[in-house]
């Protein structure tokens, strides 16, 4: 049975009696102090990661005691959760969901791996459902190690957001999947700041390629590179990355990768990293030139394109002008050259477009070898995303990320209240209006069309060839810089997002935007003779002769989390927060700092008030009646009338108001404050505790009988 209240703290925080920021903070800590990782606030999970293996928590015979259990019946933990979503959906024949939110670090991605792994274990074993089990579970090392890289916060750090929805038959096997992927980070796969790796695959595959790839590739140690080098970094602690590698491989069969289509991904992973060695130099009239052929020359072996298309593609940029009102008019074309810099960041550009499209090929092929067509399927979603992110240096990226989170944070808050609300009127009772942060302000001020939010004021400055990063800061002033949770700066603006102020630098808002990858970088598609690079850029003869702008990034993420939110609003949703005790992955480490900004960025506070609005418990008169008519005379040892009154007869027994500290529902009985039903708890453990001496003092009496096989049915 969970604890209510204890020394190490409340199993459930809606039962604390100080209701702050502090207490909340304050359970916690006494909680990880003893390795309780887990604990409730209502049906909302709060997971702390240990940084360190805590003994039988994740056991067979763990999984197995939570199998079947009633949240209340045992302590906290993510199998209950994950229990409870499996046979909702048996059930009640509904779509689940689980959105798993929290910082880098936190627990994320492992958190979603035990969800995983308990529905497998739960469900059928037979051929077919154990095929789409090994694919499923697979998928997590692939895209691990394509989505994953070591980071200063996090060894194994989600770089990617990622929404699995496993598909089950009306037995409650897994019968296919499918996997939607968002906002990968790319431009990781050119830059990380001291300390941090690239994406795993990079250190994996050259820790020990396959077959004659070493050779045939030309490929050597992360030290060779410029875009596993520049920071430093090559290892990470407890990672085997041939080991890692190995089980990738392993996992690329499983799912089933053909040897051919293994041969071409890592043949384009080599293409990448030889292109980021490609160095430029200024020539006498101050544009670029290679400055290392052979160089070249490998890109164009790896990439099946003759080597002089590859210099021409990064050291020119096609330009077309004089194009008449709606696309008609005499038009020219000219091959501009590009500088020092303008190359760099054509070749970066190339190796970004080439990354993303090989990743989001092998989650389309995870999804061929998983997804079914069946529109009666049962469904359980699982949300693995980016935290909300505030760094010393916050640009495009953050933005779009805590975008999302403001999204994730304004949908919890509209479900959680609205579930609360139809519970209390389902059961007959008056809902009590609270006071919180609605969130859709800061959604509205990023995303609206009029008057136009900062990624619509984004998109306008990004439409005209003039357009700067200082303009689009300009025309934020002008439209929003008297709104209550937006400041402009001289090169910065600031929102006011529910998890606080975050100052983002304007320097390569436009670039980023358009994600412009140019005509001639596409048109190297056109011209390879490696039929995998070309299926990635199926629009490549389209865009070299398109005269259509491309939507820009920002379009893309709003019009994907918009579907994603839809998606999310058709299932009962549950929800996992996940913290992290200390930024130095640290065991038995504990930073009140830290977590102090967690729980308030994740609004743990709200949650409780939400929960707590009105009535803090509420049980079904039952399960309330048995556990508690062992403390009230006229309902033990005996009882002759329904659950109802005798529920209502135990709370008259501890003198409590009926309206007022306790309310009757339909199903329910509602008890208002945490510390009545402490008091109660705390009489039956005392109650119980008469009763087990009184048969030791005196053995066997018919009152003492009732009461052994009451609470000992099983003994004789």
């Amino acid at each position: 049975m969970a604890n209510f209240s204890s020394k190490h703290g409340v199993d459930d925080m809606v039962m604390l009696s100080s209701i702050s920021n502090d207490a909340i903070l304050d359970n916690l800590k006494k909680r990880y102090q003893v390795d309780v990782i887990y604990t409730y606030i209502g049906h909302v999970l709060i997971a702390m990661n240990p940084y360190k293996e805590i003994p039988n928590l994740y056991t067979e015979r763990t999984l197995r005691d939570y199998r079947g259990k009633f949240r209340y019946e045992l302590p906290p933990h993510v199998y209950c959760l994950a229990d409870n979503m499996y046979r909702n959906m048996l059930s009640e024949g509904e779509p689940q969901c689980v959105i798993i939110s929290g910082e880098s670090g936190a627990g994320k991605t492992w958190t979603a791996k035990q969800i995983m792994a308990y529905i497998a274990a739960v469900s059928g074993a037979s051929g077919d459902v154990m095929r789409v089990k090994d694919v499923i579970l697979d998928s997590n090392p692939l895209l691990e190690a394509f989505g994953n890289a070591a980071t200063l916060r996090n060894f194994n750090s989600s770089r990617f957001g990622k929404y699995m929805e496993i598909q089950f038959d009306l037995k409650g096997d897994p019968e296919g999947g499918l996997i939607t992927n968002y906002l990968l980070e790319k431009s990781r796969v050119v830059y990380q700041q001291k300390g941090e790796r690239n994406f795993h695959i990079f250190y994996q595959f050259l820790s020990n390629p396959p077959g004659r790839m070493r050779e045939d590739f030309g490929l050597a140690g992360p030290d060779a590179f410029w875009y596993t080098n520049q920071s430093g970094t090559y290892t990470i602690p407890h990672t085997d990355d041939k080991k890692e590698f190995a089980d990738t491989y392993e996992a690329m069969k499983t799912i089933g990768f053909s040897e051919q289509e293994m041969q071409d991904i890592f043949r384009l992973v080599a293409a990448i990293l030889w292109i980021g060695n490609i160095q430029f130099k200024p020539d006498q009239k101050g544009q670029s030139a290679v400055a290392d052929q052979q160089t070249v020359d490998m890109v164009g072996h790896l990439l099946q394109v003759e080597p002089s298309f590859v210099t021409q593609a990064l050291l020119f940029r096609t330009v077309t002008t004089g194009q008449g009102p709606g696309g008609h008019g005499r038009t020219s074309t000219y091959a501009c050259p590009q500088d020092v810099d303008a190359a760099t960041y054509s070749r970066d550009a190339l190796s970004k477009a080439l990354y993303s499209r090989n990743f989001d090929y092998i989650v389309r092929r995870v999804n061929d070898a998983m997804y079914i067509d069946d529109a009666d399927a049962l469904i359980i979603g699982i949300l693995d995303i980016y935290g909300f992110e505030i760094f010393g240096k916050n640009g495009f990226e953050q933005m779009c990320i805590n975008f999302v989170n403001e999204k994730l944070q304004q949908i919890f808050i509209q479900l959680t209240l609205k579930a609360e609300q139809e519970e209390y009127h389902a059961e007959g009772i008056k809902w009590e209006n609270i006071d919180y942060f609605n969130n859709k302000v800061c959604c509205d001020l990023i995303e609206q069309k009029q008057p136009p939010g900062v990624m619509m004021l984004l998109d306008d400055v990004c439409n005209f060839p003039q357009g700067s990063d200082i303009k689009f800061l300009g025309k934020l002033k002008e439209v929003w810089g008297s709104h209550a949770h937006m400041a402009c700066g001289a090169d910065e603006f600031t929102i006011k997002h529910y998890a606080g102020d975050v100052k983002y630098n304007v320097e390569g808002f436009c670039d980023k935007n358009k994600d412009m990858l140019f005509k001639d970088l596409v048109g190297l598609a056109e011209v390879t003779t490696n039929q995998f690079v070309a299926s990635l850029f199926p629009e490549a003869s389209e865009v070299v002769s398109s005269k259509k702008k491309p939507t820009t990034a920002g379009f893309k993420i709003k019009e994907s989390i918009n579907e994603l939110m839809k998606a999310l609003s058709r299932c009962q949703p549950h929800y996992i927060r996940c913290l992290k005790p200390n930024a130095d992955k640290a065991p038995n480490k504990f930073d009140s700092e830290l977590n102090m900004h967690q729980v308030k960025y994740l609004g743990l506070l709200e949650n409780v008030r939400i929960r707590r609005a009105g009535y803090a418990y509420r049980q079904v008169f039952d399960k309330f009646f048995f556990r508690y008519r062992v403390v009230c005379p006229k309902t033990w040892p005996t009882w002759q009338g329904d659950h109802i009154s005798g529920a209502e007869a135990i709370c008259q027994h501890m003198g409590w108001p009926l309206g007022s500290e306790f309310q009757k529902g339909k199903t329910k009985i509602f008890i208002r404050q945490p510390e009545s039903l402490f008091a109660l708890e705390e009489l039956r453990d005392r109650t119980v505790f008469d009763y087990a001496n009184r048969i030791q003092r005196k053995g066997a009496t018919k009152e003492n009988n009732i009461f052994f096989n009451f609470f000992y049915p099983y003994s004789f």
